[in-house]
């Protein structure tokens, strides 16, 4: 069981969506895996019903300060970096100038198949929050608290080292972590952390264990609706 986190103050029910998106390519058979198209179908829908797109500093606002947002909020979260983010997904969000938030494994930076420094420091200048997500995006529970700090804090090292940022915001890769994982978040300063368990972020959450929605990349735009009710 997760241990217990000091949640947040509220007053109001807040509820946030959070979009898990992965991979922004055509790859049949592969959920976790979007067309460019239909990205591009979703955040038009966004732009439409008036979605505003929240950087992490934005999400934290609401989150700490316990106040519901006055108009229609949402983050976008896209795991691994893998280069198409870069030439699918940042085009895409900049025709809507819509905000991101980046989780990366630098151990996997510049092997051609994921996104490079430069590509990295161009997506952030271009308004994406980077965050880590463990260097070699291992299966935590599997490895000893030596080898998880390590995970853990190189990554968020070499971010804030390759940025100029603060790195403290977490997504366990695979969606795992056990009792000596939030051990090593807390002891080591990191604020959140994002899960894949399945449902709307909300202030009462322990915010080492935020819940967010993964977007099915072959199911249709009304399921991607049903996503933000």
């Amino acid at each position: 069981m997760d241990s217990v986190y000091k949640t947040a103050p509220t007053t109001t029910q807040i509820s946030i969506p959070v979009l898990n998106y992965h991979s922004v390519t055509v790859q049949p058979g592969n959920t976790a895996a979007i067309t460019p198209a239909k990205l591009e179908e979703q955040m038009q829908y966004l732009a439409d019903q008036g979605y505003k797109t929240l950087t992490l500093k934005e999400f934290i606002d609401i989150w700490e300060g316990g106040e519901k947002p006055t108009a229609k909020v949402v983050l976008l979260t896209f795991d691994d970096g893998y280069k198409d983010n870069y030439t699918a997904a940042l085009p895409i969000l900049a025709k809507h100038n819509f905000r991101a938030t980046l989780f990366i494994s630098p151990g996997m930076v510049e092997d051609g198949y994921f996104l490079n420094w430069e590509e990295i420091k161009e997506m952030h200048k271009g308004g994406w929050d980077i965050q880590p997500h463990g260097m070699t995006h291992p299966n935590l529970t599997k490895l000893n608290a030596e080898k998880q700090t390590f995970e853990i804090t190189e990554a968020r090292r070499q971010i804030e080292e390759e940025l100029g940022i603060t790195a403290d915001v977490y997504c366990y890769p695979f969606g795992e972590r056990n009792q000596t994982t939030l051990h090593i978040l807390k002891e080591h300063g990191f604020r959140y952390a994002f899960t894949i368990e399945q449902g709307m972020a909300k202030p009462d959450q322990n915010p080492l264990l935020i819940r967010r929605l993964f977007v099915n990349g072959e199911a249709g735009l009304s399921s991607f609706k049903s996503l933000l009710k």
